[in-house]
């Protein structure tokens, strides 16, 4: 670490205070929500998958979501989508919020684009119905509601050779949900360039394609976000916070690779290095302190959505990770502490691995993905 002596100006130092590098106003590090932040992590070949989908000629699929359990990054992956794809020149992307009327919602998103509202005007498309644009006396033509004034827009894209991109971030099944897709249905049968990504929590994804009838959005592509690098991490916390590879490597592993633990380890730790030395940290304070973070920001309502019968077999195992030391259960103990018949454990067991929160990939065993999040069912449990 860096310290820079201030002195005051004279003959003799009527003060001086120390000052590094580190100050909690500059940490890079964030706890907050729904933007990129400055330490980001790229999961590279998810999003080049993504991205290459949408911006081939033809691509594969129109619609896909993005799903894992809270604090993976979803979010965090559809601005940083967004933003690679809106920079191409002939591309455009609107962000709508997913619980108003997208039909409308988008429209006036598309309105409010300098560049895009001049093709309208040019066009002399009348969209006066959504309260969006000025009443043309002269107008070729007038929209007559949402999804037709939609369609308007589309063509006019079309001719200009643009293409769009809408994203929705946790996305949840909903009437209008449903009128959207129909709608989208029917402008890909129309040939119009229009995609759309989605984020949202598994099972509110499984509601939403469970609806055959919902043609665009039941064959959308589900991609999945697995863990961050560990390899990555390390070498952030060694390049941002100055530490050592003994040091990085063991609060980079803590993490597990949950997006929301590395921001506030990083950021726990930063603030830490704001008021002493890096020797001087202690790694049990910056642990408990991530415990809070972890609980308040995402374990709270990640345990709140889950049945009773899947807080049942997480009890379970952090019961017997205590006992044991054990960070991979055998199932056979897992049925033997909930008293679940083989039947009845596989259904929740097939739902835990679905959401993120085990994992189930060495045969036999199941171990928790989520950092700490033994600690929280163990507290939360209070045995």
């Amino acid at each position: 670490m860096k310290d820079i002596i201030i002195k005051t100006q004279g003959d003799s130092y009527k003060g001086c205070f120390m000052r590094n590098e580190f100050s909690e106003i500059d940490n890079p590090y964030t706890l907050q929500f729904s933007y990129i932040p400055p330490q980001f992590i790229e999961r590279t070949s998810v999003t080049n998958e993504i991205v290459d989908n949408f911006v081939r000629n033809v691509p594969t699929y129109r619609g896909m979501f993005i799903t894992g359990v809270r604090g993976t990054g979803k979010t965090v992956m559809l601005g940083d989508i967004r933003n690679k794809i809106s920079s191409r020149k002939d591309w455009i992307a609107v962000d709508i919020n997913p619980e108003s009327d997208l039909l409308d919602s988008l429209a006036r998103g598309l309105y409010l684009i300098p560049e895009i509202k001049s093709l309208f005007v040019k066009a002399k498309i009348d969209f006066s119905v959504l309260g969006i644009g000025v009443h043309l006396e002269n107008a070729e033509i007038v929209a007559s509601n949402a999804e037709d004034a939609l369609a308007m827009m589309l063509r006019v894209l079309k001719k200009a050779k643009k293409r769009l991109l809408v994203t929705i971030d946790e996305v949840t099944y909903s009437k209008d949900v449903a009128r959207f897709s129909h709608a989208l249905s029917s402008y890909a049968s129309a040939d119009y360039d229009i995609y759309v990504l989605m984020t949202g929590l598994l099972d509110n994804i499984k509601a939403i394609k469970n609806n055959k009838s919902l043609t665009f959005l039941y064959r959308a592509k589900v991609m999945e976000l697995e863990t961050l690098n560990i390899t990555a991490i390390c070498k952030d916390y060694e390049d941002t916070l100055k530490l050592d590879r003994e040091r990085a490597e063991k609060l980079a592993f803590a993490t597990r690779g949950y997006s929301l633990a590395f921001q506030a380890v990083g950021f726990h730790f930063w603030n830490a290095l704001s008021k002493k030395k890096t020797s001087e940290i202690d790694e049990n304070e910056i642990y408990r302190e991530l415990d809070v973070t972890l609980a308040e920001l995402a374990y709270s309502k990640i345990c709140d959505e889950l049945s009773a019968n899947d807080l049942k077999v997480l009890y379970a195992m952090a019961h017997i990770m205590e006992e044991t030391g054990e960070a991979s259960i055998k199932v056979e103990k897992i049925r033997e502490e909930t008293g679940m018949t083989s039947d009845t454990f596989t259904t929740y067991r097939k739902r835990l691995m679905e959401s993120g929160i085990v994992n189930g990939k060495t045969y036999g065993y199941l171990r928790i993905l989520l950092p700490r999040f033994e600690r929280y069912l163990r507290f939360r449990n209070e045995w």
